[in-house]
């Protein structure tokens, strides 16, 4: 009876390991080494970041992935790649140019009214949608921006300015498996020189 029980204990300890190498495996997988480099950051890179943090619970006054606020939560996502940005969302409303209007591009920042000018700020997503850390949705989500027709959705409705900041130069992680040491170089990821994914045709 002590031998059985032994014997199922040591079975078990032994899935336990098995399991436990396999999902240290996978999340090794998953955790590629990247190499930061400087480059031009461009909109649809911005909304690519910004897509990671879906689902961060909202909290006024929130700045960081434990909980973001409306223009912590952009400000962040810029930071990540090397671009400053001042902390409310009417001090971010003086950056950057105004574009033409109904001329949006993915990384937009679009400001709404809310009783005192600029109150809350989000990014433009591409196809009339926008991503930001909404206070009544209590998380970062996503939403439409206009509507259609006479369904006009409250941001439709409180839009009041739109300000372009990119492209700008900023930096990036690229994965290391695409960095190439340059040989004059001291091996920092200043002298890497990264592959093209495909061969060069001259």
């Amino acid at each position: 009876m002590i031998l059985s029980l032994v014997r199922r204990t040591a079975a078990v300890g032994a899935i336990a390991l098995v399991a436990t190498q396999a999902l240290d495996a996978q999340n090794a997988a998953r955790i590629q080494p990247s190499v930061r480099v400087n480059g031009v950051v461009d909109g649809n890179t911005i909304v690519e970041t910004a897509r990671r943090y879906l689902g961060v619970r909202y909290v006024l006054g929130g700045t960081t992935p434990r909980a973001f606020d409306c223009s912590g939560f952009i400000r962040y996502v810029f930071a990540l790649h090397g671009l400053a940005l001042p902390r409310t969302a009417h001090e971010q409303a003086a950056l950057g140019v105004a574009p033409d209007q109904g001329k949006l591009e993915p990384g937009d920042l679009l400001f709404f009214y809310g009783g005192r000018g600029a109150q809350h700020i989000a990014m433009y997503i591409g196809g009339d949608s926008i991503i930001h850390a909404s206070s009544s949705g209590h998380r970062v989500m996503l939403a439409r921006l206009s509507g259609t027709g006479t369904r006009r959705t409250w941001f439709g409705q409180r839009l009041i300015a739109v300000r372009r900041v990119l492209p700008a130069t900023g930096t990036f992680d690229l994965p290391a498996s695409l960095a190439i040491p340059d040989p004059f170089g001291s091996g920092s990821s200043e002298d890497m020189a990264f592959a093209p994914s495909a061969p060069l045709i001259f």
